[in-house]
């Protein structure tokens, strides 16, 4: 029982560096405009429910804090689905300064901290953010 008790704050230290390790590896924002997109399975109407709450109070949010253009939007497939995901979970950005500024925004943060559930129905998500590709010139 001793050596238990004495793995449990190596275990926590273990499980605290590894979540902040996932936070961490995320890249920076893209400095010109670009879309961040989640592709999630939701599998029950509650859990697109939990989600559109969240995606509400995030949208609130940021229009609180003056970027009303910027909006959260959640699509699902229509027709016969091609590849895993049923979901797709998008939002547009000028840039990433104005997403750093989201993201720290103290009412941001609230809001996302009062749906905990939403982590759960991203577990397996892909998330990606994208830049437009210029057109060649001739």
């Amino acid at each position: 029982m001793r050596h238990v008790r004495s793995l449990i704050p190596h275990l926590f230290l273990i499980v605290i560096t590894a979540f902040g390790a996932t936070v961490l590896a995320q890249d920076a924002p893209p400095k010109e405009a670009f879309k961040a997109v989640h592709l999630v399975n939701l599998k029950s109407p509650a859990d697109v429910a939990a989600l559109q709450a969240a995606i509400a109070d995030l949208n609130k949010a940021m229009a609180n804090a003056g970027y009303r253009d910027i909006k959260y939007r959640l699509y699902k497939v229509t027709g016969k689905q091609a590849g895993a995901y049923g979901y797709l979970w998008e939002s547009s950005w000028p840039g990433g300064d104005v997403y750093d500024k989201v993201h720290k925004n103290a009412e941001w943060i609230a809001s996302s901290q009062k749906h905990p559930e939403v982590d759960a129905l991203m577990k397996d998500e892909v998330y990606n953010r994208y830049v437009e590709v210029p057109t060649a010139k001739k």
